[in-house]
């Protein structure tokens, strides 16, 4: 199986390179670095186990590097929630037009399957706890969940219009090994800072769902392979 991986020298991505490595998947990782780290996937790299394309998607030269493959792995994103808001024009550009260049990409070179990483902030504030993925109205409050929004959008059209096959995974809290943002990365660097004081959000009675990175890869291999629709999404984490 040959994968390419989007995003693969990132906080998820490097995981999920590593499964599909101890899989024994061909990896080819298409990343930037502007989030991600060459450490994470140093390793992989030194034994000949992965290719990286140093590539931003809005730029042109990547595509060729995906030809062969039998599925994309799209991870690559702005991930930025609460500054998504002072950019909106770069968010969409590096989500949602990054997507339908990603996707461009499958229908020149007739790759037929893309797996996505989407986010929960697609539901806005939802009424229903947990939320079911048939939720709707589906009204993100967030730049940055509107952009994946629309991305999930792209991926169904594509999907039904030329016979892709897609996987959603729409995130929460996902935490573990090698994560530079979020709120168990912000806790721990606050008491680093000061062990005597945390300053949190709230009256502190709040809770949330984490779940590690190691199962979120797992169930997003597991999934991906199992979808009995053409187009199928998940809540993960």
């Amino acid at each position: 199986m040959f994968s390419v991986v989007t995003g693969g020298a990132g906080f998820i991505g490097s995981h999920l390179v590593d499964a599909l490595i101890e899989r024994g998947d061909r990896v080819c990782v298409i990343d930037s670095l502007s989030a991600g780290s060459l450490d994470h996937i140093k390793g992989h790299r030194e034994s000949g186990k992965v290719e990286l394309i140093e590539a931003d998607l809005l730029s042109d030269g990547w595509q060729g590097a995906c030809r062969g493959a039998d599925r994309i792995f799209h991870l690559a994103a702005d991930p930025d929630v609460r500054g998504s808001a002072a950019h909106p024009f770069s968010v969409y550009e590096n989500n949602v037009t990054a997507t339908i260049r990603v996707l461009e990409a499958m229908r020149e070179h007739q790759i037929p399957e893309i797996v996505f990483t989407s986010t929960s902030t697609v539901y806005g504030e939802a009424s229903v706890i947990p939320t079911p993925e048939d939720y709707s109205p589906m009204v993100p409050i967030s730049v940055y969940g509107a952009s994946k929004l629309a991305s999930e959008a792209m991926i169904s059209s594509y999907c039904h219009t030329y016979q892709m096959k897609g996987s959603v995974f729409r995130f929460a809290n996902i935490i573990g090994p090698r994560s530079n943002h979020g709120v168990i990365f912000d806790f721990i660097r606050k008491l680093k800072s000061n062990p005597e004081k945390l300053e949190i959000l709230g009256d502190g009675t709040q809770t949330k769902s984490y779940l590690s990175v190691a199962a979120c890869v797992d169930g997003m291999i597991y999934a991906s392979e199992h979808g009995p629709d053409l187009y199928n999404v998940y809540n993960i984490g």
